[in-house]
């Protein structure tokens, strides 16, 4: 009588627990299919004003085939990684493996683009951060090249996302990183330059900006796990702690002008 007992109790947490289990599951699908769209957003809302009346607006033009090739592959990238979270959401597994060898391409694509981009640029005499600044201020090498820390950034968030495809809760919380950090830095710049008022202020805007976005997945985590996975908690860290890094204390070395002016001549 106790074992029957003692078997029904125990089946009936099994079965008050599983609606809780699957709802989990089921929130933590549909984040990222929100968080990506939140950001697919953010990029229109930042580049939007610039691609419809680009003279309006502190860009170098006219603009090259190369920078347009660079416009073309983020869009996809991120319209890509937006369809591969509607399909885990959907459980179009299959799919999203298969999709996935066009993810790689095209980041790969990303990365070899994004710094030819900037060094193009930076011999032009602008940088990739839009209206931020001023058509006609003068800036160092260094200070124009140092979006390249974020190329490899993402770069290495990417390769880790993929080394570790066989393990989806690593997999996927790398993958969101790799937008959260380097890519979210290009819109941030153009939204901030948009309004004068904000200008000034980039300085503090951009750090307050950065730890936001990483804090979402940590505090997904928390709420819907009860726990905060270690990739959410220590990949958010290490990418502030990349920021801080590169580009306080990297960027401006005379050893990083040095370099950041040999490649521009």
């Amino acid at each position: 009588m106790q074992l029957n007992s003692l078997d029904s109790s125990l089946s009936t947490i099994a079965l008050n627990q599983m609606p809780t289990t699957s709802r989990r599951r089921g929130l933590d699908r549909w984040f990222y299919v929100g968080v990506t769209s939140v950001l697919v957003g953010l990029n229109l809302a930042a580049f939007g004003p610039s691609l419809i009346e680009p003279s309006a607006r502190a860009v170098p033009l006219p603009l090259t085939a190369l920078v347009g090739a660079h416009a073309a592959v983020s869009a996809a990238w991120l319209l890509v990684f937006l369809a591969q979270t509607i399909l885990v959401a959907t459980g179009r597994t299959a799919v999203h493996r298969q999709l996935g060898i066009a993810g790689v391409l095209l980041a790969v694509a990303l990365v070899a683009t994004g710094p030819l981009v900037a060094i193009g640029e930076a011999r032009r005499g602008f940088d990739l951060s839009g209206d931020l600044v001023p058509r006609g201020t003068s800036q160092s090498a260094g200070t124009l090249l140092s979006v390249l820390f974020l190329f490899v950034l993402f770069g290495l968030l990417v390769a880790g996302a993929v080394w570790y495809r066989r393990r989806p809760e690593v997999h996927k919380r790398l993958m969101l990183l790799a937008i959260l950090g380097p890519l979210m830095g290009a819109p941030v710049a153009h939204l901030v330059g948009h309004w004068d008022a904000l200008r000034p202020l980039a300085g503090l805007i951009f750090p307050i900006a950065n730890a936001v976005l990483l804090a979402v997945l940590p505090i997904h985590d928390r709420l819907t796990r009860g726990r905060i996975h270690p990739v959410s908690l220590w990949g958010a860290i290490m990418v502030f702690i990349w920021f801080i890094v590169t580009f306080v204390v990297v960027a401006p070395t005379p050893a990083w002008q040095d370099f950041a002016e040999w490649l521009v001549r």
